[in-house]
């Protein structure tokens, strides 16, 4: 198994909807978007394959026409849910391949989603658990009691009890005086955790969940991102899901995080930036990436390296002038105690070559370009350049900032000019700047 396509044709609102997973990759991969986007369609045409009467259940007959059909397509496996008037919903005739239909665990939104319905068999193993407790025969969880420690930041979970019972776990905190609270009767969100483990343990390689963020306070929602990256990485599986929750979202790596959009009934699902999601959901500008720098003429020169070097990035990013380079050095390091900026990957500082003798030029956040100062350089090039491309306006500069603005407002250079000249002059110096700059920046996740 390598790929999984899902297209969804004439649902609802949903004219077409292309949906390709790489089940290779292993990780997670968050869907955002406004309401209406299609994000709660698709999750439903994920769990349609194992429970083919999902939008007989949960959506309305009236989604539906003539031309409506989902097809699911695994390498070479390919299978059709179309429009029946009988049950005026999808259906499919044809049977369903095990290694497709056993593939995903989807888990839909509230009021359908197994968090929420999924007490009562927790109620029926009670006397196995009771048993089980009162003998002192039960296991303990170490890996769910961490990961519960650890998203609610608490110790209230080190007495959680493991108990097997008619083939499946039933978990319980067990107290002092030998009585225990039953997962079922632990909240919402506790107990939704406890499932997602469940599923993420069982046979499905595919996780898809609707609104994860639900029944999450701000911290567990902020502390999840990690926990299921290593889960991933651990189980060899992906997990695809929604949420409305920024507290999570700014935890995603650059390729997790994708934006779902409609338009006339097409839906395009495409890389995006935490603040472009930010912007778009909640009408908030923000960046993803800050660079600080020493002086103005930087600014510029390294908005054009980002240009140079960095085409693609879909991150924003924002170039601070500081006004020295010690004080830049102070900022980075008072960013790494604070965050008052961003994380400290999030932040890096850019100065020019002649403070390579400093103390904190050694600092992993902080880098060089390879001229002692952009405008001394155009100086010293045009005078020992014999191939200096400018037409020098007068024969005794003894200014680089002087020489760069005169070449501009005589209209002999434009100042883009005069930096690809530079770096052209300096390439191959300009490639551990332009390698850092491209994993700082990346280009967009396919």
């Amino acid at each position: 198994m390598s790929r999984l396509q899902v297209t969804l044709e004439a649902i609802q609102h949903v004219a077409n909807l292309n949906f390709d997973v790489d089940l290779a990759a292993n990780g997670l991969m968050c869907l955002v978007g406004r309401n209406g986007a299609g994000k709660t369609t698709l999750v439903r045409a994920f769990k349609n394959l194992s429970n083919a009467d999902t939008f007989v259940r949960t959506a309305t007959p009236y989604a539906f026409s003539a031309s409506s059909r989902i097809v699911y397509t695994l390498d070479d496996i390919s299978v059709t849910f179309a429009y029946d008037v009988g049950i005026r919903s999808l259906n499919c005739r044809d049977p369903i391949p095990p290694e497709l239909r056993n593939l995903v665990a989807a888990e839909l939104p509230m009021p359908h989603g197994a968090r929420f319905n999924s007490f009562q068999s927790a109620s029926e193993a009670d006397l196995d658990i009771r048993k089980t407790i009162a003998l002192g025969t039960y296991g303990q969880p170490e890996e769910l009691i961490s990961f519960l420690n650890s998203v609610y930041e608490s110790t209230r979970y080190s007495t959680m009890a493991e108990v097997k019972a008619k083939g499946k776990s039933y978990y319980a905190l067990v107290r002092t005086d030998g009585t225990y609270i039953r997962e079922d009767y632990l909240s919402s969100g506790e107990h939704f955790l406890i499932n997602l483990y469940r599923t993420i343990k069982g046979p499905a390689k595919l996780l898809v969940i609707d609104e994860i963020d639900i029944s999450l306070d701000a911290a567990a929602q902020a502390n999840l991102p990690t926990w299921l990256r290593g889960f991933c990485a651990q189980y060899g599986c992906k997990i695809i899901f929604t949420t409305h929750s920024l507290a999570l979202m700014r935890q995603l790596e650059v390729d997790e995080l994708f934006y779902m959009e409609e338009q006339d009934g097409q839906v395009s699902i495409s890389p995006t930036s935490y603040s472009h999601a930010m912007a778009r959901l909640f009408g908030f500008v923000g960046c993803d990436r800050y660079i600080l720098t020493e002086d103005k003429m930087l600014v510029s020169f390294i908005h054009h390296l980002v240009k140079r070097y960095c085409p693609t990035t879909i991150l924003r990013y924002k170039v601070i002038f500081i006004g020295g380079a010690s004080q830049v050095a102070g900022l980075i390091e008072g960013n790494e105690a604070e965050e008052f900026l961003a994380s400290p990957e999030k932040v890096i500082a850019i100065l020019d070559a002649d403070q390579k003798n400093e103390k904190y030029a050694s600092h992993a956040s902080i880098h060089l370009i390879p001229l002692d100062s952009v405008e001394e350089a155009l100086l010293d090039a045009s005078r020992n350049d014999p191939d200096f491309p400018f037409k020098i306006p007068k024969p005794d500069y003894t200014s680089g900032k002087s020489l760069n603005n005169d070449l501009q407002q005589q209209g002999i250079a434009a100042q883009a000019e005069i930096f690809d000249y530079l770096i052209d002059r300096h390439e191959e110096h300009f490639q551990e700047i332009a390698e850092n700059l491209s994993g700082f920046l990346p280009p967009p996740h396919i």
